[in-house]
């Protein structure tokens, strides 16, 4: 089954009290290339914020595994006719498989705008 991106507004959060949350969290579901060493990973975004995001992907990626990755936002989620992108890096720091998918949290350490 192929990963088809989506976007999906919702106001519900989607965490536990128990967890601590610093920034809002966006239902933003994006096709995303992630690479770790020579490694490439394909994946979409479940969800972003300021300080992280979840990829769901075909292929598990370990906790504490380094990443670089492109976010492209297309032009009808900014509300304008320009669509932007994002340059990341940073570290996955937690990874769990649900059913035939495996997902990859992971923090944003470092960003560039393009």
């Amino acid at each position: 089954m192929p990963l088809r991106p989506y976007f999906r507004e919702s106001k519900r959060t989607e965490w536990k009290k128990s967890e601590p949350r610093f920034s809002r969290r966006y239902s933003l579901r994006l096709p995303v290339r992630i690479v770790s060493g020579r490694q490439e990973f394909q994946a979409i975004t479940e969800n972003i914020s300021a300080h992280g995001v979840l990829f769901r992907l075909e292929q598990y990626l370990p906790v504490d595994t380094e990443i670089e990755f492109l976010v492209e936002i297309p032009a009808k989620i900014l509300g304008n006719e320009g669509t932007a992108a994002a340059h990341c890096a940073g570290k996955v720091v937690r990874s769990y498989e649900e059913g035939h998918y495996y997902f990859a949290a992971a923090t944003i350490e470092e960003y560039s705008l393009q």
